[in-house]
């Protein structure tokens, strides 16, 4: 296992976004190639010109893997790479060849060091079984976990993340500062956006309020809009609209479960000193 920390020059959900998507991750990874998608829907991997038919964002692959056992000496291995596994703290990535040889895991946690700064720590796990006779002839696999942190991620965070995002996210970082969510005084801090279908959707619900000290959860399904509070890790209260319907509590939630298609679902924080200042300016 190898771990690292980064300071990268952006607000922590702009990093968030970027390390939940999993073409950026293989990538950057510069050892994963991803050849097939599984269209869950369907139960299936598809590829080639198939992955047209892929109607919404999955976190399954079928991947080629790129071990380097010297300078000029590389095998390739076929496996399974899943990701992002997404939580308050983490998102995390993992894969495993075919023949079992193979198995990893990536795991990023960004902590926010302000509005234009956040520190990332970094984890690899990377376990790999050469043959006997490999070893033998002096093959055994490079130490891939720190190779992946050191001379893939922590490269590409301190040359090209600022090179060319930097005047982007600066840009961003400016408008949405100018545009910051305020409700009765209370600054709404976005934390984490997902889009999924009504039962993905139901499952991290529920997974956000268990990690969710005070904030807000909003759905949206097109006709359907919802607005749920969240305090101490609890759902207190939950209210969906769809059209002149309009249900409370955990009847609510049966709006979402009924909704078609493709749905939003956007995370947002409150300060508990927010909340006490705005008591204050109320009594």
């Amino acid at each position: 296992m190898y771990s690292t920390e980064l300071t990268l020059n952006s607000p922590s959900r702009i990093v968030r976004k970027f390390l939940m998507d999993p073409l950026f991750i293989s990538g950057v990874s510069g050892h994963i190639s991803i050849l097939k998608f599984k269209d869950k829907q369907k139960d299936e991997y598809i590829m080639g010109d198939r992955i047209r038919e892929l109607s919404a964002p999955t976190d399954e692959f079928i991947a080629l893997y790129i071990l380097l056992r010297t300078n000029k000496d590389f095998k390739y291995t076929e496996g399974i790479f899943n990701g992002p596994k997404v939580t308050m703290e983490s998102i995390k990535y993992s894969g495993m060849s075919d023949d079992g040889k193979l198995e990893f895991t990536i795991e990023f946690m960004p902590k926010s060091l302000g509005d234009t700064q956040t520190r990332l720590y970094v984890a690899t796990n990377v376990k790999y079984n050469d043959s006997l006779l490999d070893k033998m002839l002096g093959k055994s696999a490079v130490d891939f976990a720190k190779h992946i942190v050191e001379d893939h991620f922590a490269t590409y965070a301190r040359v090209y993340f600022p090179s060319l995002y930097g005047d982007i996210i600066r840009s961003l970082t400016n408008k949405e500062t100018d545009k910051e969510k305020t409700t009765q005084g209370l600054s709404l801090t976005p934390l984490f956006e997902f889009s999924g279908d009504a039962t993905s959707i139901l499952s991290k619900i529920n997974e956000m309020v268990s990690q969710l000290d005070l904030g807000l959860i909003k759905v949206n399904f097109g006709k359907v809009n919802c607005n749920i509070i969240v305090q101490n890790k609890d759902m207190k209260r939950a209210i969906c609209r769809s059209d002149s319907n309009v249900k409370a509590s955990f009847e609510a939630l049966s709006l979402i479960i009924s909704a078609k298609g493709q749905g939003k679902m956007e995370v947002y924080s409150v300060k508990m000193e927010d909340l006490i200042d705005t008591l204050y300016t109320l009594a």
